[in-house]
Order: C-alpha cells, then sequence, then structure tokens
C-alpha cells in the first residue's frame, strides 16, 4: 500500500488543467468531454480484462513497471495534443482525446487490479470491508496529494485558465513523475503476483 500511495502523490495530475485546455483552447464540447470519460470507462474494463487474461501470472513489480512505462507512453496522446502535431497527421482532436482517455484508464486498471486481488486474497477472514476501506482511502488521499501537486505545477509554470503557454513543459514534468514510483518497487515483494497467497 506504501507504493500504491507513493505511486499517486509523485505523479502531478493535471487532468483539470487538460480540461481546460481541451474546453477554452480546443473549444470541444462539454458533452464530447463526457463520452470521452464513457470511453475511458470501457477502457478500464479492457484493462480489467487484459489484466486477468494476460497479466495475472506476471511478477508484481513486472506488471507495475509496464503499467508505469506504458502510462508515460500514453501520455504522448497529451504531447501531441497540446503541440498540436496530430494535425499535421490529419488526426482530430476528439479522436486524440477519446484515445488519450480510453488508453490511460486502461492502464492505470492494470495498476489497480493486482492490488485488488492480492488483497482479497491476503486479507483475514471477516475484515475484507474494512481493508477495502482502508485500501480506497490510501488510494484517494494519494490521488487528492497528486492533484495538489498538479495545482502546484500548474502555477509555478503559469499555467491557467486562458494561459496554456506552459502547459507541454508541465505535461513533461508529470512525465518524469510517472518514472519515481519505480524507484520504489522494492517495497513490492519481489515473487508476488496477482496470483499468489
Amino acid at each position: 500500500m506504501a507504493w500504491f500511495f507513493l505511486a499517486h502523490i509523485t505523479i502531478p495530475n493535471l487532468s483539470t488543467v487538460m480540461f481546460y485546455y481541451q474546453t477554452e483552447c480546443l473549444h470541444l464540447e462539454a458533452s464530447f468531454l463526457g463520452t470521452a470519460r464513457v470511453v475511458g470507462w470501457l477502457g478500464l474494463m479492457v484493462g480489467t480484462f487484459t489484466y486477468n487474461h494476460y497479466l495475472k501470472c506476471m511478477k508484481l513489480r513486472r506488471t507495475l513497471m509496464l503499467a508505469h512505462v506504458l502510462l508515460a507512453t500514453s501520455k504522448l496522446f497529451d504531447v501531441v495534443l497540446v503541440s498540436r502535431s496530430n494535425l499535421a497527421f490529419g488526426i482530430s482532436d476528439n479522436l486524440m482525446v477519446l484515445g488519450g482517455s480510453a488508453l490511460s484508464d486502461a492502464i492505470n486498471q492494470l495498476k489497480l487490479m493486482p492490488f485488488l486481488i492480492l488483497s482479497g486474497k491476503l486479507c483475514p477472514p471477516g475484515i475484507e470491508g474494512t481493508l477495502f476501506a482502508l485500501f480506497m482511502s490510501i488510494n484517494n488521499l494519494g490521488t487528492t496529494l497528486g492533484s495538489f501537486l498538479g495545482a502546484t505545477v500548474a502555477s509555478a509554470l503559469n499555467i491557467s485558465s486562458g494561459s496554456f503557454d506552459n502547459l507541454l513543459l508541465g505535461i513533461i514534468i508529470q512525465v518524469i513523475g510517472i518514472f519515481i514510483p519505480i524507484g520504489f518497487l522494492f517495497l513490492i515483494p519481489k515473487e508476488t503476483t496477482g496470483i499468489s497467497t
């Protein structure tokens, strides 16, 4: 759980800034961004399916490293979107947002699934609800602190509604933050898999 918490607080969450960028600069409708969230939920299901069919026997350290490398790679969607390189290849902003949302949510599910399954298997009978509540509380606290870090990065770079000149630099800082938890994988038992007991 310590690793999972660190994995949240070391990554600046710039999702609010990206929302404003998508609505103010790209002029995407709020209803379309709602659709992108639905596509993101489909990505969660794809991530669950992928984990259960292909990754649950893999060592947990390897799965988490793979998830973070893929998460950093998925941020290329944001880099391409903010740099407007997608237009040079004839790829619409809508497609970039939909693809990025589905991919990042699927990859985040690859991080979450092993912990949920392992926690369920290692949990003593009778306290499953308490352990799940603790796990989700740690998850929510980490996410909140990651959002504060994202707000701090945005403030330091003068990224705000109507001012997105340094957004690309903010995303690059976010990508660097994604790699930090890999250095703490020693907190995960070496031989643990998603099917260990």
